[in-house]
């Protein structure tokens, strides 16, 4: 008889838990927004890559990239012309 009143409790208790979590209302779905990101480096920015590109243009040797090497050398000449040029 024990058992059965027990059994019954547990049954009643997890019955009433169940119908305390279900609700009727609509689950809400969380949405993502996209966001631009636009760096802006500054003059020095796009001096610096422009020089990085017109010094792989026109460097011959692509595997010296020490700082005695042809390509840093015109990196190096290219990026102070453009700086002093714009005025950064």
């Amino acid at each position: 008889m024990k058992k059965v009143i027990l059994s019954l409790v547990f049954v009643l208790a997890t019955g009433t838990m169940m119908n305390a979590n279900t609700s009727n209302e609509e689950i809400a779905t969380p949405t993502t927004e996209t966001i631009e990101v636009v760096e802006d480096f500054g003059c020095r920015g796009e001096c610096n890559a422009d020089a990085r590109a017109g010094a792989l243009a026109f460097a011959t040797d692509h595997e010296d990239r020490s700082s005695e090497g042809e390509l840093y050398g015109l990196w190096e000449l290219f990026y102070t012309t453009c700086v002093d040029a714009r005025g950064c």
